[in-house]
C-alpha cells in the first residue's frame, strides 16, 4: 500500500498556536518525553479504563518522537502521547446517541463530563493512582448530587464512554485501520478555533470514513469511524481550578 502524505507550504505558526504551546508549558519544539504510566489502581474507586489511560500510546509504542506536522501515522500517535493539560469540549455520536463531552486535565487531576439529553455526569479522576475521586450527577432541572464514590456505576460508565471515543486504544485502532486503507491520507488542516492539526484520513469497508486529528501540543480534535465520532468544538490549554471541583458539596 502506497501511503500518501499531503505536501504543501505550511504557514507561519499563528498567535493562537503560540499561545497554546506556551500555556501548556511547551514551545515551538514539542515535548518528546512521554510521562511514566500511573501506578496500579487500588481501592474500590479504582478505574481500569478511561480516556486518561496510559497503556501504550507513548514514544516506545509509537516508535517516534512528537514532531509537527506528523510525518506518518505513527507520528500522529506520538503527538497524542504528549497528553497536554487543558480542556477539549466535543460533540459526540456513539451508538446513535448524540452527546456533549468535555475532558479536562491539569497535572494529576482530570475530569470527564458527559451531557446527554438533560442529564450530566461529571467524574473527577486522580491520575496518580487511576482512581475516581468523585462523581456528580445532574438529572434534568434537579440539583446536582455529588458523592466521593461512584454513583450506580454512572462515573465508570462515563469514563468508559469517553475511552471508547477518544481513549488511547481507540486512537491506535483508528490509526491501524487508516494505515491499511488504500486512500490513506495525511495533511495539516485547521480544526476547532482555527487550530492547526495533523489529520489522518481514509476509508475502510464496513467502517466508512475514518479520521484522526491531533494538534502540535497533543490535543485530539477529531476522531471518526463511520457514525461514531468525537468532534472538538472548543480547545483550550487553560483550566480553571473551579472546573476540577465537584459541582455541589458532598
Amino acid at each position: 500500500m502506497r501511503f500518501v502524505i499531503a505536501r504543501r507550504v505550511f504557514p507561519s505558526v499563528t498567535l493562537l498556536i503560540t499561545a497554546t504551546l506556551a500555556a501548556c508549558g511547551g514551545s515551538a519544539t514539542p515535548n518528546t518525553t512521554a510521562p511514566l504510566p500511573p501506578p496500579p489502581a487500588t481501592g474500590a474507586n479504582a478505574i481500569t479504563i478511561s480516556p486518561f489511560d496510559q497503556s501504550g500510546t507513548d514514544t516506545a509504542a509509537t516508535g517516534g518522537q512528537a514532531i509537527f506536522p506528523a510525518p506518518d501515522p505513527q507520528g500522529v500517535l506520538a503527538l497524542a502521547a504528549q497528553r497536554p493539560n487543558g480542556r477539549v469540549r466535543y460533540s459526540t455520536m456513539l451508538d446513535g446517541a448524540q452527546a456533549e463531552m468535555t475532558i479536562l486535565r491539569s497535572g494529576p487531576r482530570g475530569v470527564v463530563s458527559i451531557t446527554r439529553d438533560s442529564n450530566t455526569v461529571r467524574v473527577g479522576v486522580n491520575l496518580d493512582d487511576a482512581s475516581i475521586a468523585w462523581v456528580c450527577v445532574t438529572e434534568g432541572a434537579a440539583r446536582p448530587v455529588c458523592r466521593r464514590q461512584d454513583i450506580d456505576d454512572q462515573g465508570s460508565s462515563a469514563l468508559a464512554t469517553a475511552a471508547l471515543l477518544v481513549g488511547e486504544d481507540r486512537l491506535r485502532q483508528i490509526v491501524t485501520r487508516i494505515t491499511g486503507a488504500a486512500d490513506a491520507y495525511l495533511e495539516v488542516t485547521k480544526r476547532a478555533g482555527g487550530v492547526d492539526a495533523s489529520c489522518l484520513t481514509g476509508t475502510a469497508a464496513g467502517a466508512g470514513d475514518l479520521r484522526l486529528c491531533v494538534t502540535p501540543s497533543g490535543f485530539v480534535t477529531d476522531i471518526e469511524e463511520g457514525p461514531t465520532r468525537a468532534t472538538a468544538i472548543e480547545v483550550s490549554p487553560n483550566v480553571q481550578p473551579s472546573e476540577l471541583e465537584p459541582t455541589a458539596a458532598f
